[in-house]
Formats: structure tokens, C-alpha cells, sequence
């Protein structure tokens, strides 16, 4: 100890300014710069040592919790009642212990340095999923749309695949005119088709969200690349993870570029009111025909962001009730006119009891195939039936998704969850569709229904079965079905 001190010590003193006493220097600021020092290391000695006392108070109970294993009996019979109350004492024993050797861990190990020499975590998901599909599907390790059968084809897929596995990186910085700097960024593997000429391939890593942040007491501001702000839920899910549960079946939840700040209204200690506004990239669905540069989307070509907002209640902590209602408005420009893309939301979190919950969103609006509505359309193409010239309609659109959630202890809990995504059919009668239109371009509803259990015997351990039904119609024609089956084992840090 006493050489770790001098050498944060002696740290101490290489990197700070040497004070230079000049001859006009006077006696009294030599002093209050020398006390200034001297204060700096007092703090310094002094957090160090409360360090040790932790460290040695921790590795004293270690000991005490080994002497207790040690000295256990174990000649009674094993089906008495002894015994089993032994048998349980000796395990809580035994994850006490563990509990203890991973604190003192902590104080031991290496923390991640950053050339900013400001905190750094590195937090993650390795995650597997194994799955089976009943039905033909979009896509298999993640489907959200039930597709019509080739000819020839297998009606279904099995397989399995780590794509959905995340890296984060979180950092905290200095404060900057009161306000608290940190930032975040996350990568999984679900970038590009994970196949090579040998077989299934791991994947591409892809940037899934990230943002900068600035927090004051009562306001935020935020750039980044994240969820909408109208939509700030999402139903529980582990297989379903690259893309948030219900995607494309009633959640809005493109991850995209935006400019977000934030006001807090107390009320009391528990209650208050949030009034929340941003600036979005207006993408649009379905616009990008090239692989190696990017062309503008038909929102970007207006020269101008979306608009989003979103006022809201809440009481408590992360579980406690949530309610707000948002809007959004973005200017899209195609060839012979602006179309004009807009939502009004909903969303809610009521806790029941203590282990009961209840949340969702619904939303109603006009080409949210950006957003992640519209079953992946903003418009609607084809000819005026009347002067057969080529036209387009935005696609209105409705839709939403609740979950019911129930929860059994610290380690179990289950869900069950239903959405959707309806397009108007007006809009696709208004126009008349090509002769060979992609199934796409036909798709009017999309629906899910979603069933799982989420399992945690350890703290970071995660067992998690999900069933999913997923039900596709097209404008025109019967509609298709898909059943999924879906094992998620994962362990979290």
C-alpha cells in the first residue's frame, strides 16, 4: 500500500505544473499552492486506504465463509431432515462465497483504460438461437413476414445461428457547462447474408444504435442513431433481437440518425411530465437500388429533417407507469409531387400489482415504411384507372402491438404479446398494380401473435423458448401462415 501511494505520488507530481517561485513571487501564494497540493494528496491517500479496508473486510469474510464449508457436518443420512437443511444451508453457503470472490474480483481486476483516461465499459450479449419455421418465411433466423411457397420448395427451415449477438461500449466523460457527457455505441453481427461458397458464415458486424449524450438535472440533448422517439418500447423478446419484437408487425422502431432534446417537468418524487422534440434523417422504404454508393431518399431530397415529438407521464423507476402520445411529420419528394408522411402514437406501461404488467403502442399515420410500418411501403405504385398514366398514393396505414408480462421471482418471468400492421385497401384500389407486382408491393397486413419464457438460473444467464405465429395477406389472393420456433440461450455482461 504505502508503495502504491508514493508512486501515485510521485505520479502526481511529474504531471503537475512545476512551480516556478519568481523573485517578485510573494510568500503568501507559494504557500496556498503548496497547501493545494498537499490537499490533492491527502484526498487522494485517503481514497486509497478506504480501498484497502474494503478489500481486507471482504477477503476476512472469504475466510470466515471457508471455515463455515469447512466445518459443515456431513455424517447425517441423506434423506433426513438434517441433512436436506444442511444440504440447502451449504448451497446459499456456497453462492454467498461465489458472490464474495466476485467482489473482491472487482477491486482486483483491470479496469478498460480509453486514451480520454475517463471510465470506460464494455457490456455485451453473446446470444444463440436455434430455430425451427413452419411455413416459408422472409427470412429464416428472424422472420417477420409469412411468404408464399415456391414450387418445388420445402414448406419450412430449421437451424441456428449467433448473428443477434451485441457489443456495446459505454463511456463517461467530464462535465461541460453542468451538464454530464457520455456516450454509447452497439454492433452485432446481422449485417449482409451470413452464407460463403463453404457454408453458413457468421455474419457482418453492423452498427445497430449509438448516441452522445448531454444530462443535465431537468433537460438532455442527444445525437444519435437510435429508435424513434414516438416509439420508445418494445415488446421482450431474445429471439428476436437485431430487429426489436413485432417489427413490421405494429412497432415503429427504425434505428436512424437524429437530433433529440429533452425537458423534465417534477411533479413530485415519484411523478413528472417529460416534453420531448427531434430532428429525424427521413428515410424511406425500398429507395436504395445501388450496393456501392447512397442515393438520397425521397425524404432526403426535400432538403429538409422529419419532425417528432412526444410529451409523457411516469411514476417510478423503470417499471413504473408510463403513458405518452407523439407525433411525427416528414416531406418526401418523388418525381411528380411531395407526399407528406405522418403519425400520431400512443404508448403505455401499467404496472399491475407487483408482478404483472402491461404495455404497448399504437400509432396511425401515412408512409411509415421508414419507421417499420406499412409492411415495408411508403406508397402505393400503378396507372390512374381512368387516363392509364403512371401514378403513386401514400399508403395509409394503423396499427400496434400490447404485451402481458408476468413475473415469478427474481429468475422467471413469461410474456405474451400480439400486433399488427394494416394497410388502408382503399389506397391500393385507387390505383391499378402492375400486371406482375412483387409480393411486396401486394402486402396489406401483417400480423403476429408471440408467446415466450425468459429464464435466469444465474444473474447473466439466460434460457429463454419463444413460439411465434406470423399471418401475411396481400391485397388480393389468400393469405399465408408461418410458425416459429425459437430456443435463445445467452449470457449477458
Amino acid at each position: 500500500m504505502r508503495d502504491l501511494i508514493s508512486s501515485l505520488v510521485l505520479c502526481f507530481l511529474l504531471t503537475t505544473p512545476t512551480i516556478v517561485i519568481h523573485a517578485q513571487s510573494s510568500p503568501s501564494e507559494v504557500e496556498k499552492k503548496l497547501e493545494a497540493i498537499s490537499n490533492t494528496l491527502d484526498a487522494t491517500r485517503q481514497q486509497l486506504d478506504r480501498s484497502q479496508q474494503e478489500i481486507v473486510q471482504l477477503q476476512a469474510e472469504l475466510a470466515a465463509m471457508r471455515r463455515q464449508l469447512s466445518s459443515a457436518p456431513t455424517s447425517s443420512p441423506a434423506n433426513s431432515p438434517t441433512a436436506q437443511t444442511g444440504e440447502s444451508s451449504s448451497q446459499q453457503t456456497e453462492e454467498r462465497l461465489q458472490t464474495l470472490e466476485a467482489q473482491v474480483g472487482v477491486h482486483d481486476q483491470t479496469k478498460v483504460e480509453s486514451a480520454s483516461k475517463y471510465p470506460l465499459r464494455v457490456t455485451g450479449l453473446i446470444l444463440f438461437n436455434s430455430f425451427m419455421n413452419l411455413g416459408s418465411v422472409d427470412n429464416i433466423d428472424l422472420p417477420s413476414i409469412a411468404t408464399r411457397q415456391a414450387p418445388g420448395a420445402s414448406n419450412g427451415s430449421a437451424g441456428a445461428t449467433m448473428r443477434q449477438t451485441i457489443l456495446g461500449i459505454e463511456a463517461t466523460g467530464p462535465r461541460i457547462g453542468g451538464a454530464r457527457t457520455s456516450a454509447d455505441v452497439n454492433f452485432d453481427f446481422f449485417g449482409g447474408i451470413p452464407y460463403s461458397n463453404y457454408g453458413t458464415a457468421a455474419g457482418i458486424v453492423r452498427m445497430r444504435t449509438a448516441s452522445v449524450n448531454l444530462d443535465w438535472q431537468r433537460d438532455s440533448i442527444q445525437f444519435g442513431m437510435v429508435s424513434p422517439l414516438i416509439s420508445p418500447l418494445s415488446p421482450t423478446s431474445y429471439a428476436t433481437v437485431a430487429e426489436p419484437g413485432m417489427s413490421w408487425a405494429g412497432n415503429l422502431w427504425t434505428w436512424a440518425p437524429q437530433l433529440r432534446v429533452a425537458h423534465r417537468f417534477p411533479i413530485s418524487d415519484e411523478k413528472h411530465l417529460m416534453l420531448e422534440f427531434g430532428l429525424w434523417d427521413p428515410s424511406s422504404a425500398g429507395y436504395n437500388n445501388s450496393d456501392v454508393f447512397r442515393p438520397p431518399s425521397a425524404g432526403e431530397q426535400t432538403k429538409q429533417p422529419g419532425y417528432e415529438g412526444r410529451f409523457s407521464f411516469g411514476k417510478g423507476g423503470e417499471r413504473g407507469l408510463q403513458a405518452g402520445i407523439g407525433g411525427y411529420y416528414s416531406r418526401q419528394a418523388y418525381s411528380s409531387a411531395n407526399n407528406d408522411a405522418w403519425a400520431i402514437t400512443g404508448d403505455w406501461r401499467i404496472p399491475i400489482a407487483e408482478r404483472f404488467e402491461l404495455s404497448g403502442e399504437g400509432y396511425r399515420g401515412r408512409s411509415l415504411g421508414g419507421l417499420g410500418g406499412g409492411v415495408y411501403k411508403d406508397i402505393i405504385f400503378g396507372t390512374n384507372p381512368i387516363s392509364g398514366s403512371i401514378v403513386w398514393r401514400g399508403l395509409n396505414d394503423i396499427g400496434g402491438w400490447t404485451q402481458f408480462k408476468s413475473r415469478f421471482g427474481q429468475s422467471l418471468e413469461t410474456n405474451a404479446a400480439i400486433g399488427q400492421d394494416n394497410g388502408f385497401s382503399r389506397d391500393f384500389h385507387a390505383v391499378v398494380l402492375p400486371a406482375n407486382p412483387s409480393q411486396t408491393a401486394l402486402r396489406a397486413r401483417n400480423r403476429m401473435v408471440v408467446g415466450n419464457l425468459i429464464y435466469r438460473p444465474k444473474t447473466y444467464l439466460i434460457l429463454s423458448p419463444e413460439y411465434r405465429r406470423i399471418w401475411t395477406w396481400p391485397i388480393f389472393g389468400k393469405g399465408n401462415t408461418a410458425d416459429v420456433f425459437t430456443l435463445s440461450v445467452g449470457y449477458q455482461f
